[in-house]
């Protein structure tokens, strides 16, 4: 029993020993052509917590990612441009795309800077991120890395989970100082997909373009 303790501990120490960065050059790879998901699950709205469902289209090589929000009803028809180097909001009811510089936007309702849910190198530029472990989800074996927010980033703590079979993140906890969860967000439908830059960067020609 005591050899089997210690073969566990061993295990699970060099599971943790893994380096995170190694972890997220892994998914950086695995992620290299266009692909799409669906981003669903709660978050805390202006009036308390609400569904969120979205849609991510990501050309990694562009570093160009669009999110298109379903629901809640606030943010239904708004979506998101993250470039490399700005933040593109639409929003629908007034017709305006508001663009920022990239790493102060936030997504009106939402509460945080949306850009790291399909890019985790820009994310842990303002996360420091360790492995904790590994735990059992839905999809398969998955690291899971927290990691304490730099201030200005709309959280302050994350836990980000990533497959270990198929390296790429399934699912996102943000959380306040308090350690309220700010949102709960799970990646399905994940596929490859042929997507060019102007079906990422589409918007409406009679759009109000506002720059912050």
């Amino acid at each position: 029993m005591k050899a089997m303790s210690w073969g566990i501990l061993l295990v699970l120490a060099t599971a943790l020993a893994q380096p995170v960065g190694e972890i997220l050059d892994r998914v950086e790879k695995n992620l290299q052509e266009p692909w799409q998901a669906m981003v669903q699950g709660q978050i805390q709205g202006p009036g308390g917590q609400e569904e969120l469902k979205a849609r991510v289209l990501a050309i990694p090589k562009e570093n160009l990612f669009r999110i298109e929000f379903q629901k809640p009803g606030s943010l239904e028809g708004n979506f998101t441009v993250i470039t490399e180097k700005e933040v593109w909001n639409y929003l629908y009811l007034t017709n305006q795309l508001v663009i920022s510089p990239k790493g102060k936007a936030q997504v009106q309702g939402l509460g945080f800077s949306p850009q790291g849910l399909g890019d985790l190198k820009a994310l842990s530029q303002g996360v420091s991120l360790r492995l904790v472990g590994e735990e059992r989800l839905p999809e398969g074996m998955a690291w899971k890395l927290v990691g304490q927010a730099q201030e200005g980033q709309g959280f302050a703590t994350l836990e980000l989970y990533i497959l270990k079979v198929d390296p790429r993140p399934v699912r996102f906890v943000f959380r306040d100082e308090a350690g309220k969860v700010l949102a709960d967000l799970r990646v399905a439908e994940f596929k490859k997909a042929a997507l060019r830059p102007q079906d990422l960067k589409r918007y409406p020609k009679d759009a109000q373009v506002v720059r912050r």
